[in-house]
C-alpha cells in the first residue's frame, strides 16, 4: 500500500519529502492521462495492477473450481448454485487484493526508495491529508486523498463479503479478521521492499479497516432491516 503523506510537526522534514514523491507519481500519471480517452480517466490509477489481477485470478480461480468440485464429489452435499457464486466472487476479490498490495510494483518505486523504515504511528494529518506541506489544489494533495480513498475502498468489500460467506460471523469477530488480513499485507510489503518497491505504513491499516467496518455495518443494517420486516409480518 502506498506511504502516508502528511504528518504532524515533528515529522515537517519527513513530510515535504513525501509531498515531493507524491507530486512525482502523481505527475507521471497525469503525463500518462494523454495518451489515453478521457473516459477511461477514472481508472488511470488501478491499470498497473489489471494485468497482475488477471494472471493472479487465471491461477486462482480454475485452482479454486477444481477444489470445490471435488469437495461436493466427496461431501455428497447438494451444490447451492448461489453460495457457489458467492464464494467464487470471494475468491476472485482476494485475488483482486493480492494483485493491489503484493504484486511488485515497479511504478512506485520512486516511492518506496525515499521511505525510510516503517511508519508505526498513526496520523490524522496522513488520514485526512491537511497537513501543511499539502495545501490545497496541489498534485500532492490530490495523491493523498485518492491513496487515502483507495485504501479504504479496497478493504470495502472485505467487510460485505465475510459476513455473507460465513453468516454467523460476529462484527467484531469480522473486524479482528479484517485487521489480521491488513496488518499482514502490510508486515509482507516490509519484508519484501527491496523487490516489491512497496511501503508499510500503519495509516493504512486505519483506512483499511475503516472501509471493512463500513462494509460490516452495511451488511449488518439490512439484515437488521430484513428482520424487522418479517417480525412485522
Amino acid at each position: 500500500m502506498a506511504p502516508a503523506i502528511g504528518s504532524t510537526q515533528p515529522g515537517e522534514g519527513l513530510n515535504s519529502r513525501n509531498g515531493s514523491v507524491a507530486e512525482h507519481v502523481f505527475s507521471h500519471n497525469q503525463r500518462s492521462a494523454y495518451m489515453i480517452p478521457k473516459f477511461l480517466f477514472p481508472l488511470l490509477p488501478y491499470r498497473s495492477i489489471a494485468f497482475p489481477f488477471l494472471v493472479v485470478s487465471a491461477i486462482a480461480v480454475p485452482c479454486w473450481l477444481v477444489f470445490r468440485l471435488y469437495r461436493l464429489r466427496t461431501s455428497g452435499h447438494r451444490l447451492s448454485f448461489q453460495r457457489e457464486i458467492l464464494l467464487l466472487t470471494f475468491v476472485v476479490y482476494l485475488s483482486g487484493l493480492a494483485a493491489a498490495t503484493l504484486i511488485p510494483n515497479h511504478s512506485s518505486r520512486f516511492v518506496a526508495e525515499t521511505a525510510v523504515g516503517i511508519e508505526l504511528h498513526p496520523s490524522m494529518a496522513s488520514l485526512t491529508c491537511s497537513s501543511a506541506t499539502l495545501p490545497r489544489g496541489s498534485t500532492a494533495r490530490a495523491f493523498c486523498v485518492r491513496n487515502a480513498r483507495g485504501n479504504a475502498l479496497l478493504f470495502f468489500p472485505l467487510g460485505i463479503l465475510l459476513p455473507l460467506v460465513w453468516r454467523r460471523l460476529r462484527f467484531w469477530s469480522g473486524m479482528q479478521i479484517a485487521i489480521a488480513v491488513s496488518i499482514s499485507i502490510e508486515l509482507v510489503q516490509y519484508l519484501a521492499r527491496a523487490w516489491g518497491h512497496r511501503t508499510a505504513d500503519v495509516n493504512d491499516v486505519v483506512l483499511n479497516v475503516l472501509g471493512a467496518s463500513l462494509g460490516f455495518a452495511l451488511v449488518f443494517l439490512l439484515r437488521s432491516g430484513i428482520s424487522l420486516q418479517r417480525d412485522h409480518r
